[in-house]
């Protein structure tokens, strides 16, 4: 995948994550405000929230943060090996990491896949439609799964971090 594409994808997922945010953030507040002051809550707040916004919220991001490497490691022997055997160990960490999100991308979609197909929704005091959240989820890792791929690949056959090596933040700057 063209590294391009990927940056565009990104974007566009920032900006819906960011507007998830926003809206979570609005959302809860006039809920609060309406059910402490006026004892009028806004209906199925807490479904919206996990069902909508939490997913956007949280999974659209994550190509991001592996691009900028903001996942949590634990560097304290890796710092300590040669250049060469740290590319190795990047590379082959690479390798287990986009294993087990293939893995998780293809089992979430297909169970995205299967809710779509039933239109899954939540009873409760008004009916929720909740498999498009999934169908978000499966979106989010399915991009951080091609950049973990992709920055792979960089290692194994360039030996680098082609996103890092793009400059600042690895050319990603979101205020192109």
């Amino acid at each position: 995948m063209h590294i391009g594409i990927i940056r565009n994808v990104n974007r566009a997922y920032l900006i819906v994550g960011g507007i998830g945010l926003v809206l979570m953030a609005l959302h809860v507040s006039i809920d609060a405000i309406g059910k402490y002051l006026f004892s009028v809550p806004i209906p199925a707040t807490l479904e919206i929230v996990a069902y909508y916004y939490m997913p956007a919220v949280v999974a659209l991001p994550l190509a991001l943060v592996e691009i900028r490497n903001g996942h949590v490691a634990v560097e304290m022997v890796h710092q300590m090996l040669p250049p060469t055997a740290q590319r190795i160990n990047l590379a082959v960490n690479g390798l287990v990491t986009a294993a087990f999100l293939v893995v998780m991308t293809w089992l979430a979609g297909r169970e995205a896949w299967r809710k779509l197909l039933i239109g899954e929704f939540m009873f409760g005091e008004y009916p929720i439609i909740i498999w498009p959240g999934r169908v978000i989820f499966v979106l989010g890792t399915a991009l951080f799964t091609v950049v973990v791929i992709v920055k792979t690949l960089g290692f194994f056959g360039l030996g680098r971090d082609i996103f890092a090596s793009a400059g600042k933040d690895g050319g990603w700057e979101m205020s192109e």
